[in-house]
Formats: C-alpha cells, structure tokens, sequence
C-alpha cells in the first residue's frame, strides 16, 4: 500500500509538471503573438495608452513572475525575447518602463553558466544550440537598442510598475492621512534609479556576452555594440565640464578603460574564422580613426604586435592550408597596419615596433624573413617568392606609408592632393604650354618608376642647378624640386645661428663697463710682479745649482761631435754659400717684380649653364662612375652586352611620340588610393521607391533637419569642374586644374539641390581614402553600369516611415535579379531624437557595414562619422571579395608603366650612345 501511494503521489507530481509546461507553452505562444502585434506597430500608428499600459504590464509580469529555475521551462521567458528585439527601437511611448526586467533576463541568458546549464540538460543539443544562438541574437539587439539610453537620458528617472502601485497606494492613504505626511511619503517612495545608473549594468552585460559568445555571426554584432558604447562613452566623457570627473584618477569606469579593455577582447577574438577576423580588423580601424576614442600608445603597440604575429603565423603555414580567403585576411592585415601607422604615428618611435613591421614587410614581399638564411643575403640579392601577388603588393603598400608619409603623418588631417602635371608646371613657367616634349626629359628607372625632369633656370637657386622632378610609381606621382648646393642646409642654418650668438655676445662685451687708468696701471704692476718672480725661479743660476745625473753623462759633448764629423760640415758649409746665392737672386727678382705694375687676382666666372639632370642621375647613383663598373662588372651578366647590363637600371624614354603625353595622362587616371563613393536620398511619407525621392531636395525647409545637419558633416562641398580629386564618376576625376583659372572665377554658394554629382559633391579625403557624398536627381539600376569597376554602389536612405525590406525601395522587377553589388544604409529617426539603422541584405552580408550595425540605435553626434566609416569598410570588403575578377590599383599601375617602358624606350647599341642620350646640353 505504502509503494502504491508512493506512485500516485509521483504520478501526480509528474502530471502537474506536464500541465505546468503544457501551460508554459501556452503562454510562451501568447506572449509571441501579443510581442509580435505590438511590433508590427507602423512609424505614425496611434496606440490608445490604455493598450499599451496593459501591453507593458503583461510583459513585466512575464518576465518577474517566470523566471527561469530548475522547475520551470524557460519558454516563457525565451518566447518574449525572441519576439520583442524590436520593441525599444520603435515609437512607443512609455516603453522605457521595461528596461528594469529586460536587463534582469538579459543578465540570465547572456551569462556563460546558462549555456553550460542548458548544454548538459538538453537531450537534442543541435536544437537546442541553435535555439540559444537565436535568443543570444535577440538579446545582443536589445543590447545594441538600448546602449544608448543612458546617454540620451542621463538623470531622467526610470519608474517601474512598483512605482506606480505605491504611488496609488499613497493616494488611497491620503484620505487618513495629513497633507503634509502625504506628500513626505511621496517623496520617500517615488525615489527610483535613473538611467545614467543602468549604464555600468549595460557596459557589464556587453563585455560578458562578448567573453562567453562562441558564434560569429552574434561576435560580429558584439562587435558593433562594443564600438558605438566606446564611443557613447568617450563622447560623453569630452562633454563633462566638471573637471572633477575628469582628472578623478581613483576612478576604474573611465572610457580609456572600456577602450583597452575591449580593443584586446576585440583581437583575441576571431583569429581562427576569416569573417570573424575580418570584422575586427574593422572595429580596430574604426576605433583607431575616431578622435574622440583616445587610447594609451602601449595598447596599440599590442595591437600592432598581435597583428604581426598573425601575419608571421598565416605566411609560415603550409602550402596546402593557404586559400584566396587566408589571404584575404592577411590583406587587410597589413591595411590594418597602414592605419595604424597613419593614425598613430609615434608608434614608429619604438625601435621594437619598428623592427615587427620590417619583418612582417620583407616576410610579405620575399617570403622569408631575413634570419631564414644560414648565411649572409642582401636584400637586393634575395629572391622573391611572395605567398601571393595581393600579398606582396600590400606589403610594399605598406612599406611605402613607412617610407614616404612618415614625415607628413601630422598633416593627415588637412590632406591637400595637388594634381600637378607637366601641363600645369609648364603653363606656370611660360605662357606657351605647346613646348612640352623639349622641357622634360623622361627615364624609366628599374623597370616599375617614371621619372619626368625638367631644367629650372638659373635664378631660382641663387645660380646654382635647380631641377623639378615629378615621379611617377606604383604608389602614386610625386612631385619634388631639387636644388643642388654646396654644402647642406644644416650646416648653413648652423653657421647662421653662430653668426647671431658671435653679435650677441659682442653686443654683451660692449655693454661691460669701463675701467679707469689708474685701475689699468695698478692690474700690470701686479702681472709684470708675477712674471719677475717666475723668471727668478727658472733662472740659469737656479737650474745651474742642480748636479749632473750619470746618464746625462752617457749623452756625447758638442765638441766632441764636430772634431768626429768635420769633413761632413765642410760640405755643409759649402752647399750653404750656394743657397745663400741662390737665395739673394730670388729677393732681387722679387723685389723687381713688384716694383713694376701687374693686374690684380680676380675670382673665375660663375658657370651660368649647368646639366642639372646629369648631377641629379649621377648623385643618385643611377650614371655615376661607381654604378657604371658595378654594372658592367656585375655577377649576374657574365655573358650578356655592357649596354643590356645598365638598362634595367635606367632607361631613356622617347616623349616626342604623340600618344607618349596620353599614355602618362591615362597612368595619372589610375589613382593609388581607395575612392568611394555614395549616394543619398530622402524618403518622404507615402514614398515607396527612391525614384520618387528627386524633387524633395528641392525645398530643404521641408527636410529634417538631422538629415541636413549630417549632410552637412559628411564633407566639404566641392565643385566638379574645379576638382581635381575623386568626384564619384572616373571621367571627371583625378584632372589637372590650373589654378589660375580657380582665382578668376567667383565661386558662388550651393544649395542641397546643386550637390547632384555633376555640379558640386560632398568630398572627404585622408592619406588612403577619397570619398565622395551627392544627392542626385536621377539614377540608373542596369546591371553593366555597375560591373564595369570593382566599386561597390552605397544608397545612404532617409526614412521618414519605416521600411523593414530596403531592397523594396529599389523597385526591381521580378524578373530582373537583385542587385548584389548595391548596398543600402536606411536611417530612420525616432521620436525620443535617436535614429535606427536599418541595412539591406547586402549590407548585412557577413556584418561588413561595422560600425554600423542593422537594428542599431545611435544619437546624431555620432552618425556622420559612423556612416564614413562604415562606406570605407563596405568598399573595402567588396574589393576584397573581388580580387580575382578585378584587379587592386597597385596591380593596374604596374601593369600601364611597364607598357609605357616597352613601348617608348629608346634602343641603343652602345654605351657611348646611350650616355649622349642621357647627358644632352639644350
């Protein structure tokens, strides 16, 4: 009997938890579909309070009352996650009321202990990954939706339904109670936290979800969360004027805490996953080009450190682990490292730092490092075996930043890209451009480099040489002149500060103050009474008084030495009766000669003419006598001619060809750096498609005016006929301008309607990166438009109704397929001054739109520099995806100058023929 009851009672006991979870599940489906209603709210849709008061209670009673234990099937709580990621971005009134409880289930499910829980009770554990893989997804959004409340907000009080329930218990007790206790007891219990003080909880959940997270898709997402709370943080922190908080050095949360913090989290992560790695390299760029997010020069040298260690590690892997996506990571590693040499130049002040990039430099462009060999290799004689060519190009691309910028690195942000060519330096000298082929003369220096050289005259370095040297190469055009002195620039500078400090202090040695004669007299008495005394001491008589010591005995007399020599001083004697002869003759002739007249001694002519190119090629090595026997000597031609041993070195190009100017202007279309470009649009309400969107530039009273106040900030505006930079369309960029046209014309004002890509453009410029912003009033979707460059095509949308399928907005036919090469950002500004994110499916495509993240809610501060940023990063991407079926700027530079090479060099049979090419008088 007593086992029997035993079973019943388990029986029911087992019944009971069924029914609870029968009844879970009931609600869990109740709560998704009372979530899922409630978010599908339109932009402008009225929503009576009372159903959202009830909505919002619901949801708090959801979350308090089932909370997850051991009994419980966590369904309920899961289903409401799951179906309200949208809720705190959207246009609710009053929702902020959830953030208590949301960040109590939050806090559950974003701890690591909950997976390890859940992993060991689940029976199907691949269901039940992905399960938690949606729901830690979920939670992440709400992460990213709510960072920046704290903010936004601040001191504003966060009232929980608690609040209000005593709140109406107070009014029930005013009845009984006194005025003046009614109103301390209201006081009392309304005191609530604010948000400013779920800040620090927010900040916790995010650094522990990016420890615990082992997906990619949700650590890129993390990613995006950690970048904009850095700088929520650090923009908050610039903003304090209470220096107090500022300079308080006890305190831990400071926003150079969360920085460090995060940029190691951020490169400990993904070095195992391309995609993963690729989207912190992202972050890291990010971070490192916002000014407001400030770091310590030692956690970027661990940066810079990891970075090249993962460089080392990928390169030094076997052949058959190396892919077209490893080495895609490894590209935009080092471009990774051309930004952080950019950004942060006192890097380069650390001889170990240094010392990384050299190697990591000569491992990409020779596939080997330099302690590789048992022996002794000269760079110059080691072979190149790069891993591949988008590998061994990005390794020069950086060391070409190292070499060239590093001493311009402080002028990064007030880039000036002068576009000077032959044309515009010839219209500058003479009025008549036509003699362009007999000014310059044009070599090809080691097969990759174009030197264009021109004579200055005479007077424009005191009479000395002066040439203006413009070099074309793989990494762009540089243009230099070169004045040739006698001695360096320092030395000169040096002697002319001595000549200050001389008549400084001659002026102090004037201003000292006279003696007078009878101060004079009494000084030489005292000096003339020194000078007695020493004599006295060193007399004849003194030294006299001392006995000879034996060994100055050993030394022979004076006397003895000419009785023992006389024959040799009788010759002496005679010789010099000779010379004294000789001697007196001189003086007289002498004495002749100046007695009669004689033209004074003049210094020799200044040389007016000098061959200044064949001093520069020869200072330089390039003709020189030494390079000439090194060349003609050289191990590496035994057999071959002396003149096919000096060509690779230097060679003479033929500019009277007419095509030969075409050839260079086509070489300077080719632009070293990234150029980007997008395009904006403004979506009214009603509008569905962006071709409806043209005419609402035309009045910009109408716009938001956060939508002006963006475009605003995204660049300077620019002219397209004066521009001689990027310009969103390759015909009309990258021209000479001569500037003298640029003064003539008065540059009147735009307006928003004349920013449509061929009048003027919004441009922003660093050393790497051109980009371009305009609105423009027509556009074209045809697929040839967009295949015909590598560049991918970026739609910037305001939304002023929201669009969840931005891909809509284009109005593609069924037929025709989408678009893969376009992607769209969609901001959407909410009514509490906060603005969504909302990105198309080609934006969210392995999340390379970071910082910008779909579903991210940012304030306006920080939105033009986000949206920068993240059209860099998806140009940057697509071109990475692109690298077989297009090729990288470097790699069609090379390919133009090595056509020009062979097609206009001029053939000599000789060398004594090539020098007279080399080495011409005009």
């Amino acid at each position: 009997t007593t086992k029997s009851g035993d079973r019943n009672e388990n029986e029911k006991l087992l019944e009971i938890q069924q029914n609870e979870r029968l009844m879970d599940e009931g609600f869990a489906k109740s709560f998704a579909t009372i979530c899922t209603i409630f978010t599908s709210a339109h932009s402008n849709e009225f929503i009576h309070p009372e159903y959202l008061s009830r909505f919002y209670f619901v949801l708090n009673q959801g979350l308090i009352n089932y909370q997850v234990d051991e009994l419980r099937s966590p369904s309920v709580i899961e289903s409401i996650l799951l179906n309200s990621g949208d809720l705190f971005r959207m246009n609710l009134r009053g929702v902020n009321i959830l953030l208590p409880c949301y960040l109590d289930a939050l806090t559950y499910f974003l701890h690591p202990e909950y997976y390890n829980t859940n992993n060991t009770k689940a029976v199907n554990k691949q269901f039940r990954d992905d399960r938690l893989i949606k729901i830690r997804k979920k939670c992440i959004h709400i992460l990213m939706s709510i960072v920046s409340l704290p903010f936004h907000y601040q001191h504003l009080p966060v009232k929980s339904f608690y609040d209000y329930l005593s709140i109406h218990q107070q009014q029930q007790q005013q009845q009984q109670q006194q005025q003046q206790q009614q109103q301390q007891q209201v006081q009392t219990s309304t005191m609530t936290a604010t948000f400013w003080e779920y800040r620090t909880k927010i900040f916790t959940l995010i650094f522990t979800a990016l420890d615990a997270e082992y997906d990619t898709t949700n650590a890129q997402l993390l990613f995006g969360t950690v970048r904009l709370a850095c700088s929520l943080y650090s923009n908050w922190e610039q903003q304090q004027i209470d220096q107090q908080i500022q300079n308080d050095p006890m305190r831990t949360d400071t926003a150079t805490a969360y920085l460090g913090h995060s940029v190691i989290k951020i490169c400990d992560k993904g070095t195992n996953d391309p995609q993963l790695f690729l989207a912190a390299l992202d972050t890291l760029t990010s971070i490192a080009t916002d000014p407001i997010c400030q770091l310590s020069i030692d956690i970027w040298k661990t940066v810079l450190k990891r970075l090249c260690i993962f460089i080392d590690g990928q390169l030094h892997r076997s052949p058959k682990d190396h892919t077209r996506e490893m080495h895609s990571t490894i590209v935009a590693t080092y471009n990774t490292l051309v930004t952080l040499i950019i950004e942060k130049p006192s890097l380069l002040d650390d001889y170990e730092n240094l010392y990384k990039l050299c190697e990591v430099i000569e491992l990409g462009i020779s596939g080997e490092k330099a302690q590789s060999h048992d022996r002794t290799v000269f760079k110059k004689d080691k072979e190149l075996h790069p891993a591949s060519q988008r590998v061994g190009e990005s390794a020069e691309y950086l060391l070409c930043i190292l070499f060239e910028h590093k001493a311009v690195l402080h002028l990064k942000n007030d880039i000036c890209r002068s576009w000077v060519d032959e044309i515009s330096i010839t219209a500058q000298q003479t009025s008549n451009s036509s003699s362009l082929s007999s000014a310059f003369k044009y070599f090809a220096v080691n097969g990759n480099t174009v030197f264009a050289m021109n004579e200055l005259p005479s007077n424009v370095n005191n009479g000395m040489p002066a040439i203006i040297l413009l070099c074309r190469g793989l990494f762009g055009k540089n243009v230099w002149t070169l004045n040739f002195r006698h001695r360096p620039l320092s030395m000169t500078k040096r002697k002319k500060s001595i000549d200050k400090t001389s008549n400084k202090n001659n002026k102090t040695q004037n201003n000292i103050p006279v003696t007078t004669t009878n101060d004079t007299q009494q000084m030489r008495t005292t000096v003339n009474e020194r000078q007695e005394k020493m004599i006295q001491y060193h007399s004849h008589g003194n030294i006299g008084k001392n006995e000879k010591a034996k060994s100055e005995l050993s030394i022979p007399s004076l006397n003895s030495i000419l009785k023992r020599d006389e024959e040799k001083l009788n010759l002496f004697r005679t010789l010099k009766t000779k010379q004294i002869k000789i001697e007196e003759q001189a003086v007289q002739r002498a004495y002749q000669m100046a007695q009669t007249q004689s033209s004074t001694c003049k210094p020799p002519e200044c040389q007016n003419h000098f061959e200044s190119i064949r001093l520069l090629l020869c200072h330089y090595g390039f003709c020189s006598l030494d390079s000439m026997e090194h060349l003609l000597n050289g191990k590496h031609w035994p057999d071959s001619k002396a003149i096919d041993r000096l060509q690779p070195r230097i060679q003479l190009l033929n500019s009277n060809d007419p095509s030969f100017i075409t050839d260079l202007k086509q070489l300077d279309m080719i632009s070293p750096t990234l150029y980007c470009t997008a395009q904006i649009f403004y979506l009214k309400f009603g509008q569905k498609t962006i071709f409806d969107s043209f005419s609402n530039t035309s009045i910009p009273e109408k716009l938001n005016s956060s939508f002006l106040t963006v475009v605003s900030k995204l660049g300077s505006v620019v002219d397209v006929k004066r521009h001689c930079g990027w310009t969103g369309n390759p015909t009309t960029s990258w021209k000479p301008v001569n500037q003298t046209a640029i003064s003539t014309n008065v540059v009147r004002s735009k307006t928003l309607n004349d920013l449509n890509g061929d009048d003027s453009i919004l441009y922003w410029v660093d050393l790497t990166t051109e980009m371009a912003f305009y609105l423009p009033q027509q556009l074209t979707l045809e697929s040839n438009d967009v295949g015909k460059s590598s560049e991918m095509r970026i739609f910037i949308v305001w939304l002023e109704e929201l669009r969840e399928d931005l891909d809509s907005i284009l109005n593609l036919n069924n037929e025709q397929p989408k678009l893969r090469d376009i992607s769209i950002i969609g901001i959407h500004p909410l009514k509490n001054h906060l603005f969504r994110i909302i990105l198309n499916s080609n934006a969210q495509r392995a999340n390379a739109s970071i910082p910008l993240i779909d579903g991210m809610v940012i304030p306006l501060n920080l939105l033009e520099f986000f949206i920068r940023q993240s059209v860099l990063n998806l140009s940057k991407r697509k071109r990475l995806e692109d690298s077989e079926s297009s090729q990288t700027a470097h790699s069609l530079r090379k390919n133009k100058i090595t056509k020009i090479i062979q097609k206009y060099h001029t053939n000599h049979s000789d060398i004594d023929e090539f020098f007279r090419g080399i080495f011409f008088v005009k």
